[in-house]
Order: C-alpha cells, then sequence, then structure tokens
C-alpha cells in the first residue's frame, strides 16, 4: 500500500487568510495526522539522515538467534558487523567502491570455504564493490536501509523508548498473516524512528535506531590489510 502525506486545501480564500485570520468554517484548528501519515513522515525523516546506528537481534522459537549492527550514512559508507548463535561472526567496512571484510574462522566454514589448518585471523580483506551484487550478497551490507510504508497502518499505545516519548504504530499486511510490526517514533522533537518490533509464532525480531546524524567516523581497518582476488 502506497501511503501519500498531505490533505486537500479546502479553499484559495481560506489558505491565504489563514495565517492571520481565525475562521474559514472550521479550518483553523490543525488536523491529527492518521497512522499513515505519522509513519510517512517518520521514513522522509530517516531516509533524510546522514548518519544512524541501526542494530538488530532476531530470535527463533527455538532460541537460535542473530544480531547485527550498522553504522552507516545510508548512501556508500558503513561499518557492519553480525554475529550468530552459531558462533560465526563478520565484519564489514565500506568506504566507496572499497569492501574490508573479516569472517571468523566459523563463518568461513559455514559459509564451505576450506578451513583445514587455518584460525581466527586478525587480517583484513579488501576487495572491490562489485556494483551489480545485490543486496545482502554474500552477507555483506550496501550500507542502505528502505525506510518504506506498506501494509496496514494503526495507531498503538504511547509509551517511552530509551527515554524518549513514541507512539506505537502497528502494521499488518495481507501477504503476512501471521506477524505484525510495530513502529516506535517519537512523539516530540523530529518524528524518528526509535525501534521496530516484529513478532510472528516462529520468531522476534526488533530493530533499534540511534546515533542520528552524529559524525559517522568510519574509517579502514588499522589491522594488516591483505588484497583480495576480485
Amino acid at each position: 500500500m502506497r501511503i501519500f502525506f498531505g490533505t486537500a486545501a479546502s479553499g484559495a480564500a481560506c489558505i491565504a487568510l489563514a495565517v492571520t485570520l481565525s475562521g474559514c468554517s472550521g479550518n483553523t484548528e490543525p488536523q491529527e495526522q492518521s497512522a499513515g501519515q505519522m509513519l510517512a513522515e517518520a521514513n522522509k525523516t530517516m531516509k533524510s539522515l546522514q548518519a544512524v546506528t541501526i542494530t538488530g537481534r532476531m530470535t527463533m522459537e527455538d532460541g537460535r538467534w542473530s544480531t547485527t549492527r550498522l553504522r552507516t550514512d545510508l548512501k556508500g559508507t558503513c561499518s557492519f558487523t553480525t554475529a550468530a548463535s552459531t558462533g560465526e561472526r563478520l565484519d564489514q567496512i565500506r568506504i566507496g567502491d572499497t569492501d574490508f571484510i573479516r569472517p571468523n574462522l566459523k563463518h568461513m566454514q559455514l559459509s564451505g570455504m576450506d578451513t583445514k589448518g587455518r584460525k581466527d585471523q586478525k587480517s583484513w580483506g579488501r576487495t572491490t564493490v562489485d556494483p551489480a551484487a545485490s543486496a545482502g550478497e554474500n552477507g555483506l551490507t550496501d550500507c542502505t536501509h528502505p525506510f518504506a510504508s506498506f501494509g496496514k497502518v494503526v495507531k498503538g499505545e504511547t509509551g517511552k523508548t530509551r527515554g524518549v516519548s513514541t507512539i506505537g504504530l502497528i502494521v499488518t499486511d495481507r501477504t503476512d498473516k501471521s506477524g505484525a510490526y510495530t513502529f516506535h517514533i517519537a512523539t516530540e522533537g523530529k518524528p524518528y524512528i526509535y525501534e521496530v518490533v516484529y513478532k510472528s509464532p516462529d520468531f522476534r525480531n526488533v530493530t533499534s535506531f540511534s546515533d542520528f546524524n552524529t559524525p559517522l567516523n568510519v574509517k579502514p581497518p588499522k589491522a594488516h590489510v591483505v588484497k583480495l582476488p576480485d
């Protein structure tokens, strides 16, 4: 579902006088935003960020888990770490068209690599970004994040998220009948998304957003770097 933000004007005369006059047939008071409008505005605000930290934790019903941490400009510069209950871990730094990558031994084993005689490494591998690769290919990030409205949106409860006053917007989609998302959006200051919680019978995923527009501070690794074949 595409969500459009805005309302139709009620008359040219009222628009011209609204700043200085009260009246205009009941159009003087601001209209309360719908849930869809609130989510659209929040997504627009998040897309305009120059820097943000995005962390995620997915917990399966059987107890398995995975985590991610992305510090990004939402364009092409970021640092990324993913880990899982299997013991695997992958570190990535992307700066422009260069990727620095450091998988641990468990990650290499689960990826099908020949690890005979190898140990966890401190060195990083450097390679050129493949512009044709899709987001998430080989477990790597492209530094972006989709901030998009979808499904049916209704207002939930207000509360606090990490000390910030927020409102929960509950999103359901007909293509996913068993799960629901709750977007926790700030109600004071800029409408940042602070947390998105997805729940289904099979797993729970929590994505948190922080460090809005603070210095990005993403640099090449200081450890030894090995050039990998492209």
